[in-house]
């Protein structure tokens, strides 16, 4: 004898949300993707560049990708290993700052918005959740810096180490933009089940 499966109707309203918000945000809004990779350009280089001490990094337009205006390239150097032409090794660290950054911004806000909370509750959680999503994005960066610094004379990393680094690095990268705002989505809401579970609290 089979029997029905009926899914809540709050579960059905749910997925409804989360599918229109993440197609409304994904679509190619003009100079969203520009002005994102603007923003994440210019906190880059707030946060890890200096005219002080041995590093010099910068963070550029992809010379090589100009009609993808998400493409960035951050150049490191050691400003110790630079002639007086300001000539010398230089790391690229190329970036889809739309994979990177904004597809897990987005998917972390449709899963927010579509989850059945107060609304008060869901701002709160949605500011508290792409706070943390940054925080998340600009240390892996720093870690990923950090790794290309080793290529130039600016840390040390044992052989070995350098390994298991490299490897961090690109099984971030794969599954970065889905696992983190799942993760941070997890963490923001799952504190209040119990208005999940019983919205008459």
């Amino acid at each position: 004898m089979h029997q029905d499966i009926r899914l809540p109707p709050s579960l059905l309203k749910g997925i409804g949300v989360f599918i229109f918000i993440f197609v409304l945000l994904s679509l190619p809004w003009p100079g969203l993707q520009k002005a994102y990779t603007s923003f994440f350009r210019g906190t880059g280089t707030m946060l890890f560049s200096s005219d002080h001490g041995p590093r010099d990094v910068v963070f550029l337009a992809h010379p090589e990708h100009v009609k993808l205006p998400s493409m960035v390239r951050i150049e490191i150097a050691n400003r110790r290993w630079l002639s007086a032409d300001g000539s010398g090794p230089v790391r690229h660290l190329d970036l889809d700052v739309h994979g990177f950054a904004i597809l897990p911004t987005i998917l972390l806000i449709a899963l927010v918005l579509a989850t059945p909370l107060p609304m008060g509750k869901r701002i709160v959680s949605l500011l508290l959740g792409l706070l943390l999503l940054q925080l998340v994005v600009m240390g892996f960066l720093a870690l990923a810096i950090w790794n290309e610094s080793a290529q130039i004379g600016l840390v040390n990393i044992k052989p070995e180490w350098k390994t298991i680094m490299e490897t961090t690095i690109v099984n971030v990268v794969t599954h970065f933009s889905i696992a983190a705002p799942i993760a941070i989505w997890v963490l923001v809401c799952l504190r209040n089940i119990d208005k999940i579970t019983n919205p008459s609290l």
